[in-house]
């Protein structure tokens, strides 16, 4: 008798991944202005319970050229509309803002053990501007409950 090949089995994994086994888009914010002390919000995109895990700044640019970040920039995300609220991520140093100009990014995990959240937006709050016209793009990634 010929030998029917190896005895293995390839099977799907019984565990399937749902969304709150994976890190997902949050929010997006393109285009934010470092150069004013502001909140800019984020819409939260398509979930009633989540938390969010990692904060991911990319693009910061001057119309397309280098941005002279001030030493003194720094943003946060919070989830009120509020610029005294505590940054879910801490606050992004502005050493770290001037490496991202372009395709690099800086990616920041939460701050704090928290707990999950319901509102429908967050916030990017530039807690100090740039001192030169500078903007970026922030991304919100986390676990989606709902």
């Amino acid at each position: 008798m010929a030998n029917p090949g190896p005895a293995t089995t390839v099977s799907a994994h019984p565990s399937n991944i749902t969304t709150n086994q994976a890190l997902r888009v949050i929010g997006v914010a393109k285009g934010v202005n470092l150069n004013a002390t502001a909140l800019t919000p984020i819409p939260v995109v398509n979930s009633t319970a989540y938390m969010p895990k990692e904060l991911i700044v990319t693009n910061v640019n001057n119309a397309g050229a280098a941005a002279s970040i001030s030493t003194s920039t720094a943003l946060g995300i919070v989830s009120t509309a509020s610029t005294s609220a505590t940054s879910l991520f801490g606050a992004i140093a502005p050493s770290q803002l001037t490496t991202v100009l372009g395709t690099s990014y800086v990616d920041a995990s939460s701050a704090a053990i928290q707990t999950s959240l319901a509102n429908q937006t967050l916030y990017v709050n530039v807690t100090t501007a740039a001192g030169t016209a500078a903007t970026g793009d922030v991304y919100v990634y986390g676990y989606d409950f709902s």
